[in-house]
């Protein structure tokens, strides 16, 4: 309930504000703003406006002098003066006149979610039918990858449901942007991913701010909080790092929501490189431009670099629930990334080289191989050698069948633990100058590979499910990588023979980066406007 003033007046033409309390009893009614000082460290409350509560139900409040930017927020405060108390709700609303009108369009990607899809669907039409201001102003597209769902919705509700070939999330969502494009009703498109719990009125404020936006272009993203915590912020954007090892820097990654100093503070709006589509919205205007036909991981990414992440802001309140990415992640993701983030480097850096991508993939090649995390290795060599093969083999790659067949890995994918295994006790870790000591020893002892047997232990150890435990492994012959809440995770076991067989492959690959890199950036640079565009997608589509 709280009011992000500062953030409303400095993208919004909002001139005035008032709050309404739906609340019967004997009481009062304030409204409290809070004042930021020494960067948002010491906050300063003030009662600001007050009154009793009204007995026609409704008590209306103005914050006075709203353009005075002292107070960065506001809250609503309701005291009883009795036991007869009863609040129902609330809201906040302003007589300016909008700066545009808004159509939205929710455009939703799904393949075989519909624990997911339905309820987040019903939601929405349900707030469309009795939210005044989304009354014919919302509607829903439903983009079904796998051609099986159908929805019980009542007649005339304004959904749309299409069936599309499994083209993964950038096939759907492309599918969703074309389709919305040429209907020509939305001047906004909200992007959803199908396994997302939605907070409905993220869509509201969503609406009321491209509604009063100064920027035309502004685009909104809604923060990711936690489905196992849910009040622990995963991402509220992110930052890209094209030259770092891992690029994707998170931002507000494990803030927690529930401390007040954070609801109540007015951060200046961050500057994002792109925004995930788990809760993405622009206007149709942005961008002739489709997503890059790369099937998962990246085709975000690609799309906020180039069109999107400079014009996003996220707002209190706009936010999803997810499931933790650790238990989604396994090799055949790490095929994409390595593929896509190539792709994507390759088009929107032009200082990016050789060296940089070839950096990045033996560094990560070898966090991987040290810590016997030999599927993964396999799975990134495979990804890079798909990028040398440039964008004719993008065009023509059968997304489906590759994705089907890179499913089949049985490896170092996250599942239940037997009873055994998660007893096993959880390694306490060592604190950083012990794990560096131990990263650094495994480059001259090769991973532990050229140490005695009798020096190498097999007592089974656990690392955290998400990490590389070249230490560990560099020790120990069998490592359990788990989740650290949930019953759930894999085990590896050390191979010689695998180990130095993807030695010598990672050094062939790097090699071929470096003979390779500079004509597949010409080609892929050349190839961009055809593989974005809507004639091959249609093809896609139409296959």
């Amino acid at each position: 309930g709280v009011f992000a003033a500062g953030r409303w007046r400095r993208l919004t033409t909002i001139e005035n504000l008032f709050a309404t309390i739906s609340a019967s009893g004997s009481g009062r009614v304030e409204i409290v703003g809070v004042e930021n000082k020494l960067f948002g460290s010491v906050q300063k409350e003030k009662i600001v406006a007050s009154a009793s509560i009204s007995s026609s139900g409704d008590t209306l409040l103005e914050v006075p002098n709203f353009g005075d930017r002292k107070f960065g927020s506001y809250f609503v405060r309701v005291s009883a003066e009795a036991s007869d108390v009863v609040v129902n709700g609330g809201h906040w609303s302003t007589t300016t006149e909008v700066a545009r009108e808004i159509r939205l369009s929710l455009s939703i990607t799904t393949f075989n979610r519909q624990e997911y899809v339905k309820p987040t669907v019903a939601k929405v039409l349900h707030l469309e039918k009795t939210v005044e201001t989304l009354r014919g102003k919302m509607r829903v597209l439903v983009v079904d990858n796998a051609r099986n769902i159908k929805f019980d919705t009542e007649p005339g509700a304004p959904i749309t449901v299409v069936q599309n070939p499994n083209l993964g999330g950038a096939g759907g969502f492309a599918r969703g942007i074309i389709h919305l494009r040429n209907e020509g009703w939305s001047t906004h498109i909200l992007l959803m991913d199908d396994d997302i719990t939605l907070e409905p009125d993220a869509l509201v404020r969503t609406f009321a701010l491209f509604s009063f936006a100064r920027d035309e272009k502004l685009c909104v993203h809604g923060a990711m909080l936690s489905e196992e915590r849910g009040w622990m912020q995963f991402e509220a954007g992110s930052k890209y790092r094209w030259r770092s090892l891992y690029p994707l820097r998170a931002i507000g990654r494990e803030d927690d929501l529930r401390l007040r100093k954070l609801a109540l503070r007015d951060a200046k709006e961050k500057k994002f490189a792109y925004t995930a589509w788990w809760y993405t919205a622009f206007p149709v205007s942005i961008t002739r431009d489709n997503p890059l036909p790369i099937f998962v991981r990246g085709d975000d990414v690609s799309y906020g670099l180039l069109h999107t992440g400079k014009h996003s802001v996220t707002l209190n309140g706009v936010i999803v629930w997810h499931a933790d990415f650790g238990l989604k992640n396994n090799p055949s993701s790490l095929f994409y990334e390595k593929r896509n983030f190539a792709i994507i480097d390759t088009l929107v850096f032009d200082r990016h080289h050789w060296w940089h991508l070839a950096r990045r993939f033996i560094a990560l090649s070898f966090r991987n191989l040290f810590s016997m995390r030999y599927a993964s290795v396999e799975y990134m060599i495979r990804g890079v050698r798909a990028f040398l093969q440039g964008p004719a083999a993008l065009m023509a790659t059968d997304h489906s069948a590759l994705h089907d067949d890179l499913r089949k890995v049985s490896e170092e994918k996250p599942a239940p633990l037997s009873p055994e295994l998660a007893a096993v006790k959880i390694t306490k870790p060592r604190i950083k100058p012990i794990r560096l000591i131990g990263f650094a020893l495994a480059v001259p002892l090769v991973g532990g590979y050229i140490l005695p047997k009798a020096l190498r232990r097999d007592v089974l150890k656990t690392a955290p499910i998400d990490s590389r435990a070249v230490g560990l492994a560099t020790r120990y012959n069998r490592i359990l990588y788990r989740h650290d809440r949930l019953p759930e995770g894999f085990v590896v076991e050390r191979d010689s023979r695998r180990f130095f067989a993807l030695l010598r492959d990672v050094c062939v690959v790097t090699k071929d980066i470096a003979l390779n890199y500079r004509r597949l950036k010409r080609e892929y640079r050349a190839a961009y406007p055809t593989l974005v565009s809507d004639e091959s997608w249609q093809k896609r589509f139409n296959s």
